[in-house]
Formats: C-alpha cells, sequence, structure tokens
C-alpha cells in the first residue's frame, strides 16, 4: 500500500480521466473505448466522470457509509440495516469502553478498511492506531473513485452480526437497470479467498471473476426475497452493485458498489464481459 500510495502522489496531476484508461491499459492489456459496450467499458466510463451532475450526486450518497443508510431507508425495501453502534471522527477511549466485546469498525472514506474487532485479540491502542491510518489514507487518489473524494473521513461502527459462528456469506447483486442480472458469492474472504457467480435464479455460471470458484453452497431460503430488496435498490440507477448478507431469517443490507474491482476485474471467459455489458443501457448524459 506504501508504495501505491507514492505512485498515487506522483500521479496527482493527472485527470481522473487520463489516469482511469492507463490503469485501464496496464491491468487489462488493451485499449478501452469509453463508448464500447463491454460491461467494464461501461463502468470505466463512469468512472472518468461522463454522467450527469445528478447521477454523480447519487452516486457520492451511495458511496458514504454513513449517507447510504439514510437513503436506503427512504427505499422502504424491507432489508434490515445493521444496528448503528457509534460514528464519529476519533474513537476515543470512552466510546470503546462503551462497544461490545465484538463489532465490526469502518472508515466512510472508501472501501477495504474494515476491521472486525474483538475486545478479546485487538487492544484499544491497535484499533485506534489503525484507524487513525485509516483516514491518513486518501482512497479516492489510489484508485481515482471519484464518489470518494469529498467524503468525510471518519468512522462506523456496525453491530458484528454471525452466520453459523462465522463471517456471513456475502451476496453481492449486480443490478442492470433494475433488474438482478448477477450474482457474485464471495467465500471464506479472511482466509482462503473465493468467489461463485451465478444468474438471477441462483444457478451456478462457468465464469470466473478475479478469483477461483469455491465450494459450491445451497440457495438461501431468502434468495429471492434478497432480489427482490436488490430491485428495489437499484431502481435509481443503471447500474448499482447491492451488497447483502443473507442469513436464515433476515436480509441485511452491506453496501452499494459504484465500480466493482475498480472496473479492472476480468472475467474469464472474457466474452462474459460482452455477454453482461449488452444488458446495461446508459442513462443518458445531459
Amino acid at each position: 500500500m506504501r508504495l501505491k500510495s507514492i505512485v498515487a502522489l506522483l500521479l496527482k496531476p493527472i485527470s481522473d480521466r487520463t489516469f482511469s484508461v492507463l490503469k485501464y491499459i496496464i491491468y487489462r492489456k488493451q485499449f478501452p473505448n469509453l463508448n464500447g459496450h463491454s460491461f467494464n467499458e461501461k463502468i470505466l466510463r463512469k468512472k472518468c466522470g461522463l454522467i450527469s451532475e445528478e447521477e454523480k450526486s447519487l452516486r457520492e450518497v451511495s458511496a458514504d457509509r454513513l449517507l447510504v443508510r439514510d437513503y436506503v431507508e427512504t427505499l422502504k425495501s424491507n432489508v434490515e440495516l445493521i444496528p448503528l453502534l457509534w460514528s464519529g471522527k476519533v474513537l476515543m477511549k470512552e466510546d470503546w469502553e462503551s462497544l461490545p466485546d465484538k463489532f465490526v469498525i469502518k472508515a466512510r472514506h472508501g472501501s477495504q478498511m474494515v476491521l472486525i474487532v474483538d475486545k478479546k485479540i485487538h487492544s484499544y491502542e491497535f484499533v485506534l492506531k489503525k484507524t487513525e491510518q485509516w483516514k491518513k489514507n486518501d482512497y479516492y487518489l489510489l484508485g481515482r473513485e471519484w464518489v470518494y473524494k469529498n467524503t468525510p473521513r471518519e468512522l462506523v461502527v456496525e453491530e458484528f452480526i454471525t452466520f453459523e459462528s462465522d463471517v456471513p456469506p456475502d451476496y453481492k447483486f449486480f443490478c442492470l437497470n433494475g433488474r438482478v442480472e448477477l450474482v457474485q458469492v464471495d467465500l471464506d474472504r479472511f482466509s482462503s479467498h473465493s468467489r461463485n457467480l451465478y444468474n438471477r435464479h441462483f444457478e451456478l455460471l462457468d465464469v470466473k471473476f478475479k478469483y477461483e470458484q469455491g465450494e459450491k453452497i445451497a440457495k438461501p431460503n431468502l434468495f429471492d426475497e434478497a432480489v427482490e430488496i436488490a430491485t428495489n435498490l437499484s431502481k435509481d440507477f443503471d447500474f448499482i452493485r447491492v451488497d447483502l448478507y443473507v442469513l436464515d431469517d433476515k436480509v441485511y443490507f452491506g453496501e452499494l458498489t459504484n465500480f466493482p474491482e475498480n472496473g479492472l476485474g476480468c472475467f474469464s471467459p472474457q466474452s462474459f464481459d460482452q455477454e453482461l455489458g449488452a444488458k446495461l443501457e446508459l442513462n443518458h448524459v445531459k
């Protein structure tokens, strides 16, 4: 991360559009067409800011781990919000002492800055140091995901929810024009990360997306309900990925993701990129 931060600072004068196109070329080893028809080219178009000001504002709200909670509540989609235990700039010792033995702390201003805290393992000093490091991290500059550029560098703490005494599987619903077209299931994210792709009927696809396929899992009892929830949460977007935790008796909201894998993830076979992109009709740019 240190090297990436240094490179990002050196490239700071470059525009978001130029940076994103160059990174696409390096990672995908091909030149993108900003008017192209593949899924990742259409995501790249949005990363380059070729969208309306109204859409930009909505996507900034959707990326903020605190503001998105209010947005989700307005949609009345029957999804459960994980209880918010605390939010603020600095986790003080008195805040720490008021929190349960296990909880999840996240940064508002970017992805991957998440820690499952267990007070039996983690000290207050360790968590404070880590979260202060997060706040120094200009997540926008690293990948030029402009949705995070103006997000306050603050923290949120949520209740830790369990699934058979472990971290619940993460269901990511790719919603194109208000319809779930692809479901990504990440397994063992904090150990041996694997990833399965399904269609909207939970039929396993012979397609890989960055990670190897994991073990087969049974269709969740509330999967169809989760599809309905994702559909509702996506209705204001031409594309958004709706991340949900689907438990046996409840569906919890995770987050809304604007640029999956920063628009750089490779599907195998590559033809699936075109197949998925053909289903996405982008909003007209005013």
